[in-house]
């Protein structure tokens, strides 16, 4: 059986608790202070391990006190670490403050992930890879060398463009997969989402440019995505009560390479990862809050399927 292979940022995430978000200028008093494994990447290849698919993750650690606990929690999930490497220096941070609505904001501190660089990537990738799930918060350059190799090699590649800055059209072409949210999806289009039509117009072009399926999420919302066949649809979203959104994207994408992995269509896939985010907001944390694969079909059998409701074709 081949893996889900994971290119992408390993962080320890130190996340405080306040009521409201400060103003410019303004010190308020947090309620707590946490630290969890998280990184995009580390995040996505958990989610895809806990619902029960073979992952393997190629990323980098720094040799810091940070480095012991990051790769623990790895192995806790069932994630293949032979292609995390050591880095001298940190590893990565992620400074993450979470108001009472759930609401976070997040800053980076790249450290090790910074220093991946292509001649860390396994040979053995390149023939044992069912698809790679990326991101953007490793080097550009090495994003890019797997996006082309993967291409060339028939391997499927997952693009989450987050965190977003224009990419270049001339790679869409050779992205399989991009799950991306409303933020992200101005900013790769150059279009403003103010409302659904807006959605369907920067989705519409993302197809247009050579992406063959999009996946845009929009939170409480729900989500559009269009298929192979290029065709929109809006699926409703599981109504939970939040408490931190930290890694809902992460899980949501993790949980759906691992459903179509698993031989799920694309929108059994979709309803899946989208109980496993909706459960992963249910917790405080990243990797801490991800679901396992029984976890979220308990879910799903005591919550109605969300509806699909067919939007338009391109």
């Amino acid at each position: 059986m081949k893996s889900i292979y994971v290119v992408g940022s390993i962080n320890m995430d130190v996340v405080n608790t306040l009521d409201h978000f400060p103003l410019p200028g303004q010190t308020i008093e947090g309620q707590h202070t946490h630290y969890h494994p998280g990184g995009k990447g580390a995040n996505q290849a958990v989610a895809a391990a806990m619902a029960c698919s073979k992952v393997q993750m190629v990323g980098a650690v720094g040799n810091d006190a940070f480095k012991a606990t990051l790769l623990q929690s790895l192995q806790d999930k069932g994630v293949g670490q032979d292609f995390v490497i050591s880095k001298s220096g940190q590893s990565g941070l992620a400074f993450i403050t979470v108001n009472s609505e759930g609401e976070n904001y997040i800053v980076l501190s790249s450290g090790a992930n910074k220093h991946l660089s292509s001649q860390d990537l396994p040979a053995e990738m390149w023939n044992d890879a069912a698809l790679i799930l990326l991101q953007n918060e490793i080097p550009w350059e090495l994003t890019r060398t797997v996006i082309q190799t993967a291409d060339k090699c028939g391997i499927p590649v997952w693009m989450n463009p987050a965190p977003a800055f224009a990419m270049p059209s001339d790679l869409f072409t050779s992205i399989h997969t991009l799950i991306l949210n409303e933020t992200e999806a101005e900013i790769l289009t150059a279009m403003s989402i103010s409302n659904e039509n807006d959605a369907v117009q920067a989705i519409s072009q993302l197809l247009i440019d050579g992406i063959r399926r999009v996946i845009l999420t929009m939170g409480s919302k729900g989500l559009l995505y269009a298929d192979q066949h290029k065709r929109i649809t809006r699926v409703e979203a599981y109504s939970v009560l939040p408490v931190d959104t930290t890694a809902a994207g992460d899980t949501f994408i993790g949980a759906f390479a691992a459903a179509w992995s698993n031989g799920l269509s694309f929108s059994e896939g979709v309803n899946f990862a989208s109980a496993a985010a909706a459960l992963t907001v249910t917790k405080l944390g990243a990797q801490d809050s991800i679901p396992s694969k029984a976890e979220i079909e308990a879910f799903m059998s005591s919550n109605p399927a969300p509806r699909h409701i067919a939007m338009s074709a391109v």
